[in-house]
């Protein structure tokens, strides 16, 4: 009797936990949290990939030529100064070297970039091959500024300076002439500036002062291209066949035509609109910090958009649970913990699917298969668990407008959060709604 007794406890104690709905919701809640931890390993990997991704830029753009940054025509005059120094209690006057720098007056720079893709196994690079036409008037060479007359300059040793930020992506020898005289080129490296570039030496007439730089660059270069406004007036309009470019630096395009074929830009920088002068001697201010230009950067990054929708991974569970449990509440069905464990895992792999996928074929195509794929696979799982096609049918409805809201999400940067904020306001007045009759306490 003691033993029947004592059977008919455990038999309850059982059934109670079977039946119970806080415990049911404690042991899901369980779950939901251990299924982060894969997905923290599946975030990793795409975090792997996208490294992988950047070694294979940084590969390819090493023996193509990195981006690149234009900054010149300017103007090298070599000078002797003078002064005075004590020696054993006289006064000498001592001769010394130095160098004095002209920036043009007008700078006029049209650029034609035509970018293409590199491909590495199953990664894209984007690089360009650019024609440049410049065309630089020193027009006043103001040496009183600097306390400098024309007697102490050396003309015949004058040097005009184009700094190229990478030198293996000049590919033929650029064609660049003073006053309609060609000028011959040779590299130079500036430890002091941090610059390096082609140097033109030129023999200049003292007695004109007005000098002209023009000609023309082949340049190759990969994702971005800069210039630095020397001119008094600098003036950039850049064409190519890239549809989607990204303006960046210090001053972005006054006009711009955006299409399917590619685009076309214009700029126009004034001396006062950048914060260094036109002379200087011996050294160089920091000419990088206002530069401009535009970037090729692929327009759409998988990895990055993947990396957001793993984001949500959490947000997809715990709402997939909440309508298991709902509909399991609703039709009776008792759903073991281990089944809600392989939905989980379900969840869980659609992120892994989907990486792999948009490597091939792109986000969005990807985001397509793999939600088609796990939504595919929960419908008929949960035919085995609700046995009646109305209601398997409302469960996959609810999984695929849960993807369907994180796609959005996905897509429409600028509205996200005021998206996800309505989306998930609605899920919950939906779920208060839907449960608003359960009586928690009958089981």
């Amino acid at each position: 009797m003691e033993k029947e007794t004592n059977l008919s406890i455990l038999e309850k104690f059982q059934d109670w936990i079977s039946r119970s709905t806080s415990l049911k919701l404690l042991v899901i809640g369980f779950i939901a949290l251990l299924l982060l931890i894969p997905q923290a390993l599946i975030t990793d990997l795409i975090d792997e990939r996208q490294t992988r991704l950047q070694e294979t830029e940084n590969e390819v753009t090493n023996k193509w030529s990195r981006a690149q940054t234009v900054i010149g025509p300017y103007l090298a005059l070599p000078y002797h100064a003078y002064r005075e120094v004590l020696s054993n209690g006289e006064s000498k006057v001592v001769k010394e070297l130095k160098t004095a720098y002209f920036l043009p007056d007008l700078l006029d720079i049209k650029g034609d970039l035509q970018a293409e893709s590199l491909h590495r196994g199953i990664f894209n690079v984007v690089v360009y091959r650019g024609d440049l036409d410049l065309k630089a008037d020193f027009s006043s060479i103001a040496l009183e500024k600097l306390d400098i007359t024309a007697e102490q300059v050396l003309w015949d040793q004058a040097t005009f300076l184009i700094s190229v930020s990478d030198l293996r992506g000049i590919g033929e020898n650029p064609d660049l002439k003073l006053n309609n005289v060609s000028l011959v080129s040779e590299p130079f490296t500036d430890t002091q500036s941090n610059l390096r570039g082609l140097q033109f030496p030129a023999s200049l007439d003292p007695v004109s002062k007005d000098f002209t730089i023009s000609g023309k660059i082949k340049l190759k270069g990969s994702k971005e291209f800069h210039i630095v406004p020397l001119g008094k007036t600098t003036s950039l309009k850049l064409s190519g066949n890239w549809p989607n470019p990204s303006f960046q630096g210090d001053f972005l395009p006054e006009d711009r035509v955006l299409n399917d074929e590619g685009f076309e830009s214009t700029w126009k920088v004034l001396h006062f609109n950048r914060p260094f002068g036109q002379e200087f001697i011996n050294t160089l201010p920091n000419f990088l910090e206002s530069s401009f230009g535009l970037s090729l950067k692929m327009p759409v990054d998988q990895y990055q958009q993947s990396i957001r929708t793993s984001k949500y991974a959490i947000l997809i569970i715990v709402l997939s649970f909440l309508a298991l449990f709902l509909m399991e509440t609703f039709t009776k069905r008792r759903i073991h913990p281990l089944q809600y464990t392989l939905v989980g895992f379900a969840l869980v792999l659609y992120y892994t699917l989907l990486i792999a996928l948009s490597e091939q074929f792109g986000f969005s195509l990807a985001y397509l298969i793999s939600s088609f794929a796990t939504v595919g696979l929960l419908a008929f799982y949960s035919k085995s668990l609700f046995y009646q096609f109305k209601t398997t049918a409302i469960f996959t409805g609810i999984l695929s407008a849960f993807y369907l809201f994180i796609f959005v999400i996905i897509k429409q940067q600028d509205y996200a959060l005021l998206i996800g904020s309505i989306g998930l306001f609605v899920a919950l007045a939906l779920t208060m709604f839907i449960s608003r009759k359960i009586d928690w306490y009958k089981k």
